[in-house]
């Protein structure tokens, strides 16, 4: 038996692959990331037709000779040539050469004054000449980002991806970096080793008298201003504003493009991670902005969300009234143990950021879930009274003989009130009555593989042994995996089809269909139109798209930005607390 058992994994798990790659959206991601191009030395016919600017030539030769040697010096050259070209550094200017090398020169600069520790982001950049020393200050414009939190800066050159449709990109004075972050000890809930987008621009207090000087580096009142392109569109310390450089995807494909996550054996082993799922902020928490936050779904992670990361960022506006959160969980287990862990999340949000309840936007959140994650969105909205729990067993929890600690758990999972923190769910290609492909031979398949620690089965077998006749077939078998749980005949999900939601809560549809089944209709490839319907939704929309695109479809994006528009004129009304008692056969 020893020999087959390795083969048959492999086998099984390649047949996982190939039938859920259409669910998480993360597995294909692909990212070409370069560094940028600079300008090489110019040629000798050249530098004598511009006699006038061959010292700096000369000057930006060496540097790339002492950088190929190893040489520290080489940093104070680049300096030397990006002061003396900044002048150049401007949309109107047609001397490509001299902008080219100036840009050159900064991209240089930044790459080799952390090479040799000479620069730090958080402060400034150190540089000699002729024996003396001057720290060159750096300052931070726009950014919601402490200057502790700038760690390391990354040029970027002409990257590529298949996971961003679009790349926002700008020419403009400065060169566009990606800046990398430390880990937050000491800020929850904010994302693990962030990155976020920056654009470099050298501000020299006047320009050097005539064309090439090279001025004396230290006699001159110079600053390296680092611009946070997502909300500074100009200079603020010239005179004259110009437009800065930007590309506000850099960071988000710099992030993916290292991506080593290996979202199946997450699913299989999710029954053996201790964790609940986290809440993550992608910024740094912002009082008077709505937190809009992002549930992936089945073999998936936040990464799904790039798509729409990127577009929200870069639509006009957004930053100013929004803030981006995402949830991650191991979705092999069942969702409503990670909805009750978003419970708990939510709660503790507002016990960390709003202790004494004044932001009243904190108050206003926007849930998106896509696929299962819709599940756990609506979960967070609504009241179980005994529902759940009936649908799962014939007596109430009291009478069940089993130890309090595992009651209580059982108690979070399956009895709750809407939470007050949440006012808007927009729904994308979620399976409200199940889905076939949960029922099919792949979809047993890897819910059989899912992985729950011996401690946890033991758990349940007693439970089963100590309440005979308790509870019903979906839980008495076996510990029921997410998938399980995603089966149209599926109980439980058919008592949170009927739980009643919060008066106060607006939900919104958004439905892929992309092909015709021949026994369930329309359907994005994996949930039928007829399951993603919530009747309770005050708008729907229809995209052509497969499960995985739903939630990157540009109708879906356009969709989203319109409600959450309509979020914005609404979050000032007043609203009700009471709780609806339509269900969804009303």
């Amino acid at each position: 038996m020893a020999s087959f058992r390795f083969p048959i994994s492999i086998a099984v798990t390649s047949l996982l692959v190939a039938g859920f790659v259409c669910t998480g959206g993360c597995l294909s991601t692909r990212v070409n990331w370069v560094d940028p191009h600079y300008a090489g030395p110019q040629s000798q016919a050249w530098t004598t037709r511009h006699c006038s600017f061959n010292r700096v030539e000369q000057r930006y030769t060496q540097a790339l000779q002492l950088e190929e040697r190893g040489c520290e010096s080489c940093v104070d050259l680049f300096f030397e040539v990006a002061m003396a070209t900044q002048h150049y550094d401007g949309p109107a200017c047609d001397t490509c050469r001299k902008r080219r090398l100036h840009k050159s020169a900064l991209i240089r600069l930044v790459v080799t004054g952390q090479q040799f520790c000479r620069l730090d982001p958080r402060s400034g950049l150190l540089i000699r000449h002729d024996g003396h020393e001057r720290t060159i200050p750096i300052t931070h414009e726009g950014f919601v980002w402490g200057a502790n939190r700038f760690e390391k800066l990354v040029p970027v050159g002409d990257y590529d991806t298949n996971g961003i449709r679009n790349l926002y990109r700008r020419r403009g004075v400065g060169i566009p970096l990606v800046v990398s972050s430390h880990d937050p000890l000491d800020e929850p809930f904010l994302v693990e080793q962030a990155v976020f987008p920056a654009t470099l621009q050298m501000n020299v207090s006047s320009a050097a008298e005539g064309e090439g000087c090279l001025s004396h580096p230290l006699d001159r009142e110079i600053r390296l201003n680092l611009y946070d392109p997502l909300r500074t569109d100009c200079t603020t310390a010239t005179e004259r504003p110009q437009p800065i450089s930007k590309d506000l995807s850099a960071a988000l494909a710099y992030r993916l493009r290292n991506d080593s996550q290996n979202i199946l054996e997450d699913f299989i082993r999710s029954g053996e991670s201790a964790g609940e799922g986290k809440l993550r902020a992608l910024e740094p928490y912002q009082p008077g902005k709505v937190p809009v936050v992002l549930i992936h779904g089945l073999l998936s992670s936040p990464y799904t969300w790039v798509e729409m990361v990127n577009e929200l960022q870069a639509y006009p506006g957004f930053l100013d009234d929004f803030q981006i959160w995402a949830f991650e969980y191991p979705t092999g287990q069942p969702f409503l143990d990670s909805a009750a862990g978003l419970r708990r999340q939510l709660r503790a949000s507002r016990q960390v950021f709003d202790p004494e309840g004044k932001d009243s936007k904190l108050m206003e959140m926007v849930l998106i879930g896509h696929s299962m994650g819709g599940l756990l969105a609506k979960l967070q909205v609504t009241k179980s009274g005994d529902e759940l729990w009936q649908a799962v067993a014939r007596v109430p929890i009291e009478q069940v003989v089993v130890s309090e600690e595992v009651r209580q758990k059982a108690i979070e999972s399956f009895y709750f009130e809407p939470s007050p923190s949440v006012s808007r769910v927009i729904f994308m290609a979620t399976p409200h009555r199940g889905s076939a492909f949960a029922r099919s031979c792949i979809g047993r398949l890897g819910s059989s593989l899912v992985s729950e620690p011996e401690i946890r089965q033991r758990e349940h077998a007693q439970l089963i042994r100590n309440n005979p006749g308790v509870f019903r077939p979906e839980l008495e078998d076996r510990i029921p995996t997410s998938i399980d749980l995603l089966e149209p005949s599926s109980l439980l999900l058919k008592a949170i089809a009927r739980v009643p939601v919060s008066g106060r809560v607006r939900m919104h549809s958004v439905i892929g269909s992309r092909c015709c089944t021949l026994k369930e209709g329309r359907s994005d490839g994996v949930v039928p139109v007829s399951s993603a319907k919530e009747r309770r939704a005050i708008t729907e929309q229809i995209v052509k798209a497969t499960h995985t695109r739903v939630n990157k479809h540009p109708d879906a994006i356009r969709e989203v930005i319109a409600i959450l528009n309509v979020h914005l004129q609404e979050s000032c009304q007043p609203c009700t607390e009471t709780v609806t008692l339509l269900d969804e056969s009303s």
